[in-house]
């Protein structure tokens, strides 16, 4: 039996350690979305994405993109940085990725999963039909 409960252990450890890992990458991978919005819209709507309570959280700096956001945190924290361009057929292609980061154990990324949560929130909020901008 303690056998059993050992190797629980470690697999939960490496289960950790590897979703850890494959949330660091995704974070640090460019996201593209393409939004029938204008640019000054989908500026608008990233911004509003930082708002309310999260401002707290988030704070601008500068960066690689045209709108940077670094989460306040440990040693610095993460940069969430996000490029807006028109697409030549009108509408928008919105690029979002960690530029900066605090690394654990060399692989391991600070705040991943928060960075990973408002790539989907602002694909989201792009992509819906009724987009209705305060």
């Amino acid at each position: 039996m303690e056998g059993f409960l050992c190797f629980l252990v470690v697999a939960g450890l490496i289960g950790f350690v590897v979703w850890q890992f494959v949330e660091s990458r995704n974070a640090v991978a460019t996201t593209r979305v393409e939004t029938t919005h204008d640019p000054a819209t989908v500026v608008q709507v990233v911004r509003e994405a930082f708002a309310g309570p999260r401002a707290v959280l988030w704070t601008s700096t500068g960066g690689p993109g045209d709108i940077n956001m670094r989460r306040r945190g440990v040693r610095g924290g993460i940069t969430m940085s996000i490029d807006v361009e028109p697409a030549p057929g009108g509408g928008s292609f919105v690029d979002m990725w960690a530029s900066s980061t605090v690394n654990y154990l060399g692989v391991l990324v600070n705040f991943a999963g928060v960075v990973n949560r408002r790539k989907k929130a602002i694909g989201r909020r792009l992509t819906e039909a009724d987009l209705t901008v305060r």
